[in-house]
């Protein structure tokens, strides 16, 4: 009797693991946090189960390269932490625009008030606004990563018609990195507008900190400029 495991893959379990392959080495090429790694590796897990009668098989390989990319994310991280006297590099803008993209784990913050008002989340100089009042979009919940060894503070907001955003504050410097997308200069200050998919970014330093808004593209681009303008001042 021929063992499962000889069975040959057909063209549709072998594209299904092929892309379980891209998943682990996109995340780990990023170092992204071990919550983010695994929250992707069970996405494509869930579907390949969903996708193929023999799913016994592309459990075991997708269980295979979650291991795999752990294990090198930890290794990245203790090789970092041998480096005495040198500085983590700075994470990618496209690491924190995941991130923004990503959904809640905890709870939003709540309402602090003053004028314009904040909600009770902050990183160093910049609060997090609270968009009620003024723009009708409310925060629905919050999450906290470290990238490349960077803080990166989100909270999300979703809006009367159910669009959703997620507001990403870098702690430290701000990036190097050039922002994707089309400058769009509102009161002396610039803001770059990139399309990514069914997504819309919107990338400025603010404070000295980076900031990114990852927002459906059904919410129109000068508006979600409108919102990181609202507190660039």
């Amino acid at each position: 009797m021929r063992h499962e495991d000889d069975i040959p893959l057909s063209d549709e379990e072998r594209a299904l693991a092929e892309k379980g392959e891209a998943v682990v080495l996109a995340a780990v090429s990023e170092t992204h946090a071990p919550q983010s790694l695994r929250e992707a590796i069970e996405r494509e897990r869930e579907r390949a189960q969903a996708s193929s009668p023999r799913a016994s098989f592309l459990r075991r390989h997708l269980r295979a390269l979650a291991a795999t990319a752990m294990a090198t994310a930890a290794l990245a991280g203790v090789v970092t932490a041998l480096q005495v006297g040198s500085e983590s590099a700075a994470p990618s803008l496209a690491a924190v625009e995941a991130v923004a993209g990503l959904e809640a784990s905890q709870p939003p913050p709540a309402p602090r008030g003053g004028e314009p008002p904040v909600l009770a989340a902050r990183v160093d100089p910049i609060s997090f606004p609270d968009w009620r009042k003024s723009f009708g979009w409310t925060a629905v919940g919050r999450r906290s990563d470290s990238v490349s060894g960077r803080g990166v503070e989100t909270v999300f907001y979703r809006n009367p018609e159910g669009a959703r955003l997620g507001y990403s504050i870098v702690d430290g410097e701000p990036l190097g990195e050039r922002p994707p997308g089309r400058p769009v200069t509102r009161a002396g200050k610039t803001y770059h507008v990139a399309r990514s998919g069914e997504s819309t970014l919107v990338t400025w330093t603010q404070q000295g900190h980076t900031c990114v808004i990852v927002a459906s593209s059904a919410v129109p681009d000068e508006r979600l400029v409108d919102l990181a303008a609202s507190r660039n001042t």
